[in-house]
């Protein structure tokens, strides 16, 4: 787990948060072998953090659900979803910016698509 991650975990907390009255949920699954040490990480972040949000393991592993057909490879995948239905998929390939306020930009389009399908009826 890395400041890039932990960043991200935060902005989705909030996010949902701030659009709890519009029944936004979210979750982070974290795609590793379900063991002590990967349950203790989570549960420091969200403790540390103050995190809402449930953090959980994927049941599948590190590959993850068969069906997302996930790179690999990729550090951090973000789906957009509603309704069983996948809005927005955004992958964070590029190295971590150094601040926040840049990381925030990177993350704008992320929010930007989770307002959007928020907004549909």
């Amino acid at each position: 787990m890395d400041d890039r991650l932990t960043r991200l975990v935060r902005a989705v907390d909030k996010f949902v948060a701030d659009n709890k009255e519009k029944q936004m949920a979210g979750f982070v699954v974290l795609l590793d072998e379900k063991n002590e040490a990967n349950e203790k990480k989570l549960t420091d972040l969200a403790a540390a953090e103050g995190l809402s949000i449930p953090l959980t393991i994927a049941l599948e592993g590190p590959k993850g659900p068969k069906d997302y057909k996930l790179n690999p490879r990729v550090p951090l995948t973000v789906l957009v979803s509603r309704k069983d239905i996948v809005w927005g998929n955004y992958v964070l390939t590029d190295p971590a910016p150094k601040d926040e306020a840049a990381q925030e930009k990177q993350f704008a389009p992320i929010f930007a698509k989770a307002k959007a399908v928020l907004a549909r009826k």
